[in-house]
């Protein structure tokens, strides 16, 4: 069982049973007294700006600005972060929007756009389509009524579950997604990561620094001393305690440490 994790910028250099001395000079350290469980990061297709409507059948956002609307992307992905979802997948009608906000505020996602209507930055990920195909880094990915698919659906040919429909924020994203066996959900969860070419999808040394923490110290995570039990549950029924994206902290115990939304941004739609 891996004991520590050292990271680097946005890479996991290091990882294994003792940590060198050095380690803990780190600018940051966590010690869990190995009552702890750490993952990779979570990947999936979600809504943009339109998340926070998604229980008005037919939102008017054009009572919005967009630099208002900026401030709502912004917001959502600060969300989507703090369930664990450090590789956002976008499909939204405002990609204009959304493009702007991650170039400005320095956001990690996959951008799904229509070929042409939006400008690339680099450092950044974008997946185009022309009509129903998929294009990353202008290969050809798939059909996207196959590459993007539901859990009960999730198969070879699909690298993103697509969670569009299902109700966020919520205790657990793997609860919410399906009842799908959680291992198979796991694999899928990070699949765009290897799919993109990004990483394995395991956290490891040389992946990517988009890890998820489950401290098992807190008593809504105690559970038998059984390994496959403390493995299951956190996942099943809680939120990540810590929440790293490129090696920064993205939430520490229930304080999202990115740009967050004032309330007073919402209006009658």
């Amino acid at each position: 069982m891996n004991e520590f994790i050292y990271v680097e910028d946005h890479l996991v250099r290091d990882i294994g049973e003792e940590a060198p001395p050095e380690y803990e000079l780190s600018d940051v350290v966590y010690d869990f007294n190995n009552q702890a469980y750490a993952v990779h990061g979570f990947s999936m297709v979600l809504n943009g700006v339109e998340q926070p409507f998604s229980g008005v059948a037919h939102p008017d956002l054009s009572v919005y600005t967009e630099e208002e609307l900026e401030k709502i992307a912004l917001n959502v992905i600060t969300l989507y972060y703090s369930l664990g979802v450090t590789l956002p997948v976008i499909e939204t009608e405002y990609p204009g929007v959304v493009n702007k906000a991650a170039k400005e505020h320095g956001l990690q996602l996959v951008l799904v756009h229509d070929r042409g209507v939006v400008p690339h930055y680099t450092n950044m990920l974008y997946i185009e389509r022309d009509g129903g195909k998929l294009y990353y880094q202008d290969s050809f990915t798939g059909f996207e009524d196959r590459v993007f698919c539901t859990p009960e659906k999730y198969g070879e040919d699909c690298i993103a579950i697509d969670a569009r429909r299902v109700a966020l924020p919520h205790p657990s994203v793997i609860s919410a997604l399906s009842r799908v066996d959680l291992d198979r959900i796991l694999e899928a969860l990070s699949k765009p990561y290897k799919s993109l070419g990004l990483d394995s999808g395991c956290l490891g040394k040389g992946s990517r620094s988009d890890i998820l923490v489950y401290d098992l110290r807190s008593p809504l995570k105690q559970q038998p001393l059984i390994p496959e039990v403390l493995f299951r549950t956190p996942f099943k029924n809680l939120q990540p305690d810590l929440v790293l994206v490129k090696g920064d902290f993205a939430l520490e115990y229930g304080e999202v440490l990115t740009v967050s939304l004032s309330k007073g941004i919402f209006k009658e739609i």
